[in-house]
């Protein structure tokens, strides 16, 4: 079986971003699945929620059933700190990535653009480097071994796929767009 995984920073990357390009694969009979690196605690959007821990238990519900209407076949969050993983150890984040990469075997992955795409938010900025490191270091013997000792394998994933966009947004700071290799009609 196809399988397509999605790494994304916070519940709602997963819709605005892929949520087209998720669908579509689903009902082509790709398995998807959806690794979310944070609750969205912090979010200014409250929506409602009195405390951090509100807001991360609404979203956590939203994510799941954005990911049911979006046929993936697994979603999962990390939980790791939003607006935090800036903070955090690339290699042991990406050691987390990179072991649900030899664990699910995709083909393709697809997540957000280095430069944190439209937003230039720095918790997208990182899922993409720490996706980027998995992406390289599943197939080499060398990265994790402890991972192999427990009876997983390297695996060589296909395609790395960055979402971008085509125009900025004039009331934020600039970012510099990655340029488009293949678009998804859908």
């Amino acid at each position: 079986m196809l399988r397509l995984l999605c790494t994304t920073a916070h519940p709602d990357d997963e819709v605005w971003a892929f949520g087209g390009a998720l669908l579509k694969y689903a009902e082509q009979g790709v398995e998807t699945q959806v690794l979310c690196c944070t609750r969205g605690e912090s979010a200014t959007n409250r929506g409602g929620a009195l405390s951090g821990d509100e807001l991360a238990a609404m979203r956590t519900r939203e994510f799941h059933e954005a990911c049911r209407l979006l046929k993936v076949a697994h979603a999962e969050i990390l939980d790791y700190p939003d607006g935090g993983l800036d903070r955090l150890d690339l290699v042991a984040v990406a050691g987390e990535l990179t072991r649900r990469i030899r664990q699910i075997k995709p083909q393709v992955i697809v997540t957000l653009g280095l430069e944190g795409a439209v937003t230039a938010h720095a918790d997208h900025s990182m899922v993409a480097l720490f996706t980027t490191a998995a992406y390289h270091w599943a197939a080499r013997s060398d990265r994790f071994p402890e991972q192999l000792k427990a009876g997983l394998r390297p695996y060589r994933v296909e395609k790395l796929y960055y979402v971008t966009a085509t125009e900025t947004w004039p009331e934020r700071q600039p970012v510099s767009l990655a340029p488009a290799t293949a678009r998804i009609d859908v």
